[in-house]
């Protein structure tokens, strides 16, 4: 182990003072010439300091404190009689060890209590942790679709059989503005604007009406990218074929229907 190492493993117990005079010395030596341990000793310091800050202060219970006392002066109690010079150095260097007792009862409480909060501090940083973990795989699908997406908007936009439809506002939705390109190989991609929000409960459904299908295709449900703004990026649905299609959007209930049910906000042809 080279001495950059050997410090670097003593950098707790110098941060926590238990060290002697001369191993804190050695190590503030290379302290003074080492970015990356003087910056790990700071961060030591700085997280016991607040880690310390975390626990509320303990202070030993009486009855703790008075079996300490009483414990000792069992042991220590001097036979009866007069006190000689002897008993009398006994009880009075006994006095500072009582003091130490009490004290070293107090600190064992604060460890305790330090100890309590260490493992829930612990428990908390794991679970936030675990939350990250699972934001960041809802983030890293979500990416994942919107990629997906892009490279199908591509195909559609560059496919040999894609037409434009210019999609009309109708009644509450005369205001708003709406293109769709169609193809037949490649899918249906459809942005609008300006439209007024549903009823509550409710979503704007796209469909696709061709002379091949019995009626109404479902393309799916319109997603909201702002205030009034709509997108919808889709392979193309079954049952729909070549020749003249027609584009709808009408209002249905969350989810969609299996047909259109609610009334018409936009409708264009090629």
């Amino acid at each position: 182990m080279d001495r950059h190492d050997a410090v670097k493993a003593l950098l707790t117990d110098y941060v926590l003072g238990e060290m002697d005079a001369a191993g804190r010395r050695d190590v503030e030596t290379h302290l003074a010439s080492c970015v990356e341990c003087a910056t790990e000793t700071r961060e030591l310091a700085h997280a016991f300091h607040h880690l310390a800050l975390a626990a509320p202060a303990a202070t030993a219970p009486s009855a703790l404190r008075e079996r300490v006392l009483a414990e000792f002066s069992r042991e220590h109690a001097a036979p009866s009689g007069a006190v000689g010079d002897g008993e009398w150095q006994t009880r009075g260097a006994s006095s500072p060890l009582r003091y130490w007792l009490a004290a070293a009862a107090v600190v064992i409480l604060g460890l305790g209590t330090l100890l309590a909060v260490s493992y829930r501090r612990t428990a908390e940083i794991e679970e936030a942790l675990t939350r990250v973990r699972i934001e960041e795989e809802a983030l890293q699908d979500r990416l994942a679709t919107i990629a997906g997406q892009g490279d199908l908007a591509v195909a559609i936009l560059t496919a040999p059989d894609m037409r434009r439809v210019d999609l009309t506002g109708v009644d509450a939705s005369r205001g708003a503005v709406s293109r769709a390109y169609w193809s037949q190989t490649r899918g249906l991609l459809i942005v609008a604007d300006r439209l007024p929000a549903p009823p509550p409960g409710r979503g704007y459904q796209v469909w696709l009406i061709a002379g091949s299908a019995p009626g109404p295709v479902s393309a799916g449900m319109l997603a909201e990218q702002g205030e009034g703004r709509g997108m919808l990026i889709v392979p193309p649905p079954e049952g729909i074929g070549g020749g003249a299609v027609t584009i709808a959007v009408t209002d249905e209930p969350d989810g969609g229907r299996p047909a259109p049910t609610g009334g018409k906000h936009l409708l264009g042809s090629i």
